[in-house]
């Protein structure tokens, strides 16, 4: 396949090398030049002509930063480019992916991008083009070796036929594919990457309790992560935790920390009260 990777930082570039490895024809673009220098000095091609890459490739791999600003997802460079690149692909009559790899708050695919590429090119999603969100996992120190042995692949599609391709692109990686919508896909890069977060908040948590008691955290921290149930937890969701342990204990725990003033659990706090609002939500 024709590739076109459109950003070519850390996540364009493990992505365009991971591509082009296992067989494809990928050309990398970006608005910086001094970043295509270094990946044309690497032997992989590349250029700053955006109408010659819309028009020659097939799939478009959007790899674009979207950046938070004042608590808010700025969707400026993304659009820009989408634009862009709608307009020329006006011109353009096979049909082509869409591919969108950056991380987007849910409905953007579906809400501002789609709409952008068909007033722009005046085609038709899922007609003239397709549409994927496929999300990345992968660490800013080793994404290339992330890329190329992925835990799972995450494919949002527009319709069966985009995720289709995708899949195809993906097939010789023989890892576990995960076929669902796009928006579903959005959100599940932010419940992977705020479910990180909340791990490495819980245990800094038990870090400053056990630092006040003279305890090992990091030996706590391991006996915790050998329950053969660490990885796979919770296996279910949509209700409340209960039975005798959990809500005793996590009560006993916070109130331990509070009363000896040793540090204030706000996590732990918080996952009580989480509890407590989850008990009358209709799922």
């Amino acid at each position: 396949m024709r590739m076109a990777i459109i950003g070519s930082g850390k996540v364009g570039f493990a992505t365009g090398k991971g591509f082009s490895e296992t067989g494809n024809d990928v050309i990398f673009y970006d608005s910086n030049a001094e970043v295509l220098e270094e990946i044309e000095k690497k032997g992989y091609k590349n250029s700053q002509n955006l109408e010659k890459i819309v028009l020659d490739s097939d799939i478009f791999i959007i790899c674009l930063p979207t950046p938070t600003k004042r608590g808010k997802i700025n969707l400026s460079i993304i659009k820009k480019v989408t634009k862009e690149m709608s307009k020329l692909l006006k011109n353009r009559e096979k049909y082509f992916l869409f591919v969108v790899k950056s991380t987007t708050v849910p409905l953007t695919t579906e809400k501002h991008l789609i709409p952008i590429l068909e007033k722009y090119s005046g085609k038709k999603a899922g007609k003239d083009f397709g549409v994927c969100y496929n999300p990345e996992f992968l660490r800013e120190d080793d994404a290339y070796q992330d890329f190329i042995n992925p835990d799972r692949i995450v494919i949002g599609e527009y319709d069966k036929k985009s995720g289709k391709i995708l899949e195809g692109l993906y097939k010789t990686f023989k890892k576990p594919i995960i076929r669902t919508d796009l928006k579903t896909a959005e959100i599940a890069k932010y419940a992977n990457n705020c479910f990180y977060a909340t791990k490495i908040s819980f245990f800094n948590e038990f870090h400053m309790v056990c630092k006040n008691l003279g305890i090992d955290s990091n030996l706590v921290r391991k006996i915790v992560q050998m329950d053969r149930y660490y990885s796979n937890h919770p296996w279910f969701h949509g209700e409340r935790f209960g039975g005798n342990c959990l809500p005793k204990d996590l009560n006993a725990f916070v109130g331990f920390c509070k009363n000896k003033r040793i540090h204030d659990p706000v996590l732990l706090k918080a996952v009580w009260k989480v509890n407590k609002e989850i008990d009358g939500f209709e799922v």
